[in-house]
């Protein structure tokens, strides 16, 4: 519109991306009908938890070696990004995926996952600084003390979040200009704020499986040994519903952006 202020159309963007509502909705995709949710997700689950148990077993042998970590990890990668692929098409193209293994190694999928991790790794690049530096004794850093590396986490997860809703558009086949300023949204804060809801919502169930492992195996190991699998399977469920509601939360902040 001619003679508005850019800045000001800008903050009435931002305005309409609501936490609550964008929360609301992400929850209500995922639990309205989680008997469904368990049908469609059963092979992911059951995937991750074979190739999970899979490097446990080389670990408990002494084969696993660090390609074989980089490979069982990108593996994982992949399934997780599968589920990203399912629940934007979902969302944004009303289109149903029914199993989206099938897109695993599909050039969307890979392509998903290495800017996903991309930005993961920017983000929390700061720690990875951090262990570099305590791995070869380095206390300071430039003349500042070494601990002080991790508040660099402030402005890279903040970085982060100004571009993570470039993942949404990948899963669409739309091209994405990471370095051009153009991916950058005016959401940061507030997709923060909703990452860490939702976050914190799927603690309480993942320390309680987790208690429970822990209990079977201070008391009773060779029971536990038996149902690991299957402690191994819920704990997947609940990661998958964990992924899928933030999948779900990028999809409809995205959305936000498209109709305005």
């Amino acid at each position: 519109i001619e003679g508005s202020n850019p800045s000001l159309s800008a903050k009435n963007m931002n305005d309409n991306l609501s936490i609550n509502e964008i929360v609301s909705k992400s929850f209500s995709y995922i639990f309205k009908d989680i008997k469904k949710i368990f049908r469609e997700s059963f092979f992911t689950v059951l995937t991750l938890t074979i190739i999970f148990n899979g490097l446990y077993f080389l670990v408990l042998k002494n084969i696993a070696t660090k390609f074989t970590f980089f490979i069982i990890f990108a593996l994982m990668g992949l399934v997780i990004s599968t589920i990203a692929y399912k629940v934007h098409r979902d969302i944004l193209l009303n289109q149903t995926i029914s199993n989206p293994l099938f897109k695993m190694f599909d050039f969307t999928n890979i392509r998903y996952l290495f800017y996903s991790t991309l930005i993961s790794s920017f983000a929390l690049s700061p720690i990875f600084l951090k262990y570099y530096l305590d791995r070869n004794g380095m206390d300071t850093l430039l003349g500042a003390d070494s601990r002080y590396v991790v508040l660099l986490l402030i402005p890279t997860i903040y970085l982060a979040f100004k571009l993570i809703l470039i993942l949404p558009k990948i899963s669409l086949n739309k091209s994405v200009s990471l370095f051009s300023g153009k991916e950058f949204n005016n959401f940061s804060g507030k997709l923060f704020a909703i990452f860490l809801i939702i976050t914190l919502a799927f603690i309480i169930p993942t320390y309680l499986i987790f208690a429970i492992q822990v209990y079977f195996l201070e008391n009773s190991q060779e029971f536990y040994k038996f149902l690991k699998p299957f402690f191994d399977f819920i704990s997947f469920f609940v990661s998958y519903l964990n992924y899928a509601t933030v999948f779900a939360a990028l999809s409809y902040s995205y959305k936000v952006i498209k109709n305005n």
